[in-house]
């Protein structure tokens, strides 16, 4: 038998209950039902398909309790739950779900596993939580997005695949604002009852940039930049303190921080007042 699930929480946890009472089963998974439709096609065993994870799960907490149980203790008291667990793992660049799902169901019922790091795999898995969580905190804490046309618009450069997760912190932080989010070829919109579409949703970025928005912002930008520079006192500057308000790491996240880190490396340019004021 193939086990064919999902690739979000729902599906991994409904694949290792699968794969508990038939050990022997294969796994395959997929984000959309064409993409699986087309790994089913291709594996030519269309007959023996149990397809999960597509559809909402009821109480998807009791589905994680039946499987790995309570746990009992934690190793860092920030680690998040079981299922807060699994879809960050899954939003790794590097995860593999069916490595996943068989990690999970070799934890023999014990949620501690997850986080114990004892084998190789739980270790990997581990810090691939953390990896996605410090990305995600990254861009909560330095990704600036530009006020344009009356909508908050971020484009967002992170390795794995957060920008829904950043799209809704935004949006939670500007309720009265419709927000834009661009990852790679994907367009996030939040609160986007503002400009008539769902709340929370989706598109694609090329239908963001094929819109003519104004800029009117951009003057404001550079008047600000002037003002800013120009009752800047170089003597006082703390090169060491803004290097870790704005780590090189993070000056990427979005152009704000690209300009931000510049003027921490290379100081602030020479002018005055005078300019401000013409």
């Amino acid at each position: 038998m193939i086990i064919a699930f999902k690739k979000n929480v729902e599906g991994v946890l409904l694949a290792c209950y699968e794969l508990l009472d038939s050990p022997k089963s294969d796994l395959i998974y997929a984000d959309t039902l064409e993409e699986l439709k087309s790994k089913i096609s291709f594996s030519g065993f269309e007959d023996d398909v149990r397809t999960l994870g597509f559809k909402p799960v009821t109480n998807c907490s009791d589905l994680a309790t039946r499987i790995l149980g309570r746990r009992k203790s934690r190793m860092f008291q920030r680690d998040p739950g079981v299922e807060k667990y699994i879809d960050l793992v899954l939003r790794h660049s590097s995860c593999n779900p069916v490595e996943l799902v068989h990690f999970i169901c070799s934890c023999a019922g014990n949620a501690d596993q997850l986080y114990s790091g004892k084998s190789p795999t739980g270790k990997r898995f581990y810090n691939y939580m953390r990896d996605v969580t410090r990305a995600y905190q990254r861009l909560c804490m330095f990704a600036r997005p530009d006020f344009v046309n009356g909508i908050l618009t971020v484009e967002v450069d992170s390795p794995h695949h957060i920008g829904d997760m950043f799209c809704r912190w935004l949006a939670g932080k500007n309720p009265d604002l419709p927000v834009y989010v661009i990852e790679n070829d994907i367009a996030w919109i939040g609160n986007g009852r503002y400009i008539g579409l769902e709340n929370f949703t989706n598109v694609r970025s090329s239908f963001i940039q094929s819109l003519s928005f104004s800029r009117e912002d951009d003057e404001l930008d550079q008047l600000w930049d002037v003002y800013y520079d120009s009752q800047m006192i170089e003597n006082r500057r703390n090169k060491r303190h803004a290097k870790q308000l704005q780590p090189k790491s993070s000056a990427s996240v979005s152009e704000m921080s690209r300009r931000d880190r510049y003027k921490v490396e290379r100081g602030i340019a020479n002018c005055t007042l005078d300019e401000f004021n013409a």
